[in-house]
Formats: structure tokens, C-alpha cells, sequence
């Protein structure tokens, strides 16, 4: 007799909580097979993204865990609602000889009692929830009343909500870019703002900025958002820039009309998008000229966008050399960036690249 765990829900998207999660209970009550079972119309709530990709990114993250498995029964169905007795009775008849075990989010313990046919779902398998010690008040005659097994764990700070709200970015990393490539949540609000060509860059230099932030201890979440951003004032028409530009940064309206995207994928970063930290904001309104004193954030974005491995050439030694030490590494590409600029005739006599250049090149 096997101990299987039919975890449900709605992934949207799954991450690394989810995960998490699984592998403490499977441990804790000595599970041989976690059943990952994919709520295509969850009676609680209104999914983000159609079930298709929602069981991609389920079958991606999965993928490493050979006592995670998925099953169907539910996205295959054809009911409008598919109630959790029903699911159930479908595994008691799948698994007759096996002890079934059945993972409630922690949310739906208190309201246990309004799920459909409650008593006899209780008395069909054992019910689990975990407890991510918060300070939420739990609803302790469900508990005895539905014999609720609590598995005591730690708190994980990340949620899909979190995740689709461009709040974190806790996910496996091939769901992370499945994300991106298929504009997804966060991911379709930025490509709003960018041609494919456009996004398709950005895309390359937040996943680099994540890397390299990574290797150096930095904020990873932080580079990979600002990285996505950087360029959302590119493709803003001319009128309407300097529109933001004489409104806001009106010091800067005489520069090179190519330094313009910078300052308003700024505005756009902090008023669209909620950006409000000066780093990171300083890291969208510089990315392109650089500047004196830059911030561990601004080089990275600098950097990232200047040698990203699509750019048409070979970076990847300026990769390396950013990934070993990101300020040693910003130093040789703005070296190999301002040798580039030279010898195409492009603007290095801004006051802001000669300071970020004399600062730094010495």
C-alpha cells in the first residue's frame, strides 16, 4: 500500500513555494507519490491564464521530480465545476489499495465546511493542510469536525499572486521564460509597450541582469525587473517624450534625442509599474549614457543592455568578466562601448557619458 498525496489547485503560475510545500508534506508523512492535480475551473476563483498553459508551466517545473506526477482528470473534464468529492471518488477508484491523502490551501481551511459534500469528502480521504505559521486565526471545529491533519512548516514570502504582479519571480527558471516567451501576467503588460524586436531585447537583458546580480550577491529580482523595463520609453513617439521630458526632466531636454528613452522609461517604470526606489529608477534613467557614481544596479542594467548575447556579436568574455565581478566587468564594456561609439560616429560628448567615462575609464 502506497501513501499518495493528490495535491490541487489552480498554478497560476506554479512556483517554488508550491514545490516547497510538496517536498515537507511528502517528507513529513512519508509520501510515495505526490499527484499534482490541475484545477482547470477552480469553484473559488477566476484563473489568470487558460488551463493549456497553466499545465505547461506545471509540467515544466514537475519535470525534475521523478515522485511528482500529474494527472488529468479534472482538465479533462468536461463539467462546468469540478467539485473535490468528485475528483476524489475519481483516485479512490484509480488507487483502491493506497492510503490517499488530500492538500487543502491553508486559506480554504477555515471555509472547509461550504465545500460541496464536506462530511463525505472527509470520510473518503485524509484531509491535509499546511500551516505556514502566520497569525491567521484557524477554525478549529473544522479541524476536529473533518479530522484536518495541520503540517507545521515555514512561511515561503512568495505567492502567485506575488508572481503575476510582477511582485517576485520564485519560479522555476524554464517557467520563468516560458513566462516571458509567451507574454504571460507581468510579462504581457511590458511587451504592451515594445515591439517583439524591442521585447524580445529586453527579455535577454533582464535574464542576463539576473544572472550577473546573481553571481555578485546582488538583488536578482530587482535586476530582472528593472532589466524588463529599461526600455519602455523606446518606442514612445517624439512629441510625447519631450512632452515628459520639458514636464520632468527639464535639465535634460538638450541632450541627444536617443538619451530621451531613458528618462521616460523612467517616468513610465515609476508611474505604470510602481517603480519608486532611486536606484532603480536611476538604473532605467541612465542605461544608456551612463553616468558619474552609478549605482551596483545601474552598471549591471548598463552593462546588461549593452552586451546581451543577441546584441550580433561576440560578448561573451564582457558576460564572463561581469559574472567574475560586476564592477570590473561594467569597467570593460564601457571601455568596449565607448571604443564602439567612436568608431561609428555616436555621441560620447554628452556631459553624462563624459562623466560616467572620465569617472571610471580615468
Amino acid at each position: 500500500m502506497a501513501n499518495i498525496l493528490i495535491y490541487g489547485g489552480s498554478f497560476d503560475p506554479i512556483h517554488n513555494g508550491h514545490i516547497k510545500v510538496a517536498k515537507k508534506i511528502k517528507k513529513a508523512l512519508s509520501i510515495d507519490k505526490v499527484v499534482f492535480e490541475l484545477a482547470k475551473a477552480p469553484r473559488w476563483k477566476t484563473p489568470n491564464v487558460d488551463s493549456f498553459h497553466r499545465l505547461n508551466m506545471l509540467r515544466i517545473a514537475l519535470e525534475p521530480y521523478k515522485d511528482f506526477d500529474i494527472d488529468l482528470y479534472e482538465f479533462d473534464s468536461k463539467e462546468e465545476v469540478n467539485y473535490s468529492y468528485n475528483t476524489i471518488l475519481y483516485f479512490k477508484k484509480k488507487y483502491p489499495n493506497d492510503k490517499l491523502f488530500f492538500l487543502i490551501g491553508y486559506d480554504q481551511l477555515n471555509k472547509f465546511h461550504d465545500w460541496y459534500k464536506a462530511d463525505e469528502l472527509s470520510k473518503l480521504v485524509q484531509v491535509v493542510a499546511y500551516n505556514r505559521k502566520t497569525n491567521e486565526e484557524l477554525n478549529i471545529d473544522n479541524i476536529k469536525k473533518y479530522n484536518i491533519k495541520i503540517i507545521n512548516g515555514p512561511y515561503y514570502n512568495v505567492s502567485s499572486t506575488r508572481i503575476r504582479d510582477f511582485r517576485s519571480i520564485d519560479v522555476n527558471p524554464n517557467v520563468l521564460r516560458y513566462i516571458l516567451d509567451n507574454r504571460l501576467y507581468f510579462a504581457k503588460e511590458v511587451q504592451e509597450y515594445l515591439s517583439i524586436d524591442r521585447y524580445n531585447h529586453s527579455v535577454e537583458v533582464a535574464l542576463l541582469a539576473k544572472l550577473i546580480a546573481h553571481a555578485n550577491k546582488l538583488n536578482d529580482f530587482n535586476a530582472f525587473k528593472i532589466g524588463l523595463l529599461h526600455d519602455i520609453g523606446k518606442e514612445v513617439d517624439l512629441n510625447q517624450s519631450l512632452v515628459i521630458m520639458n514636464k520632468h526632466f527639464k535639465e535634460y531636454v538638450n541632450y541627444p534625442k536617443f538619451s530621451y528613452h531613458q528618462f521616460v522609461g523612467s517616468y513610465l517604470a515609476h508611474k505604470d509599474f510602481g517603480v519608486n526606489k532611486k536606484e532603480e529608477l536611476e538604473a532605467i534613467e541612465y542605461h544608456a549614457t551612463g553616468k558619474k557614481d552609478m549605482s551596483p544596479l545601474g552598471m549591471v542594467i548598463y552593462a546588461s543592455d549593452k552586451i546581451e548575447p543577441t546584441r550580433g556579436f561576440d560578448s561573451r568574455e564582457l558576460i564572463e568578466g561581469m559574472i567574475k565581478d560586476y564592477y570590473q566587468g561594467f569597467v570593460e564594456v564601457l571601455k568596449a562601448n565607448k571604443i564602439y561609439l567612436l568608431e561609428h560616429g555616436k555621441d560620447i560628448y554628452n556631459q553624462l557619458t563624459l562623466d560616467c567615462m572620465n569617472q571610471y575609464l580615468k
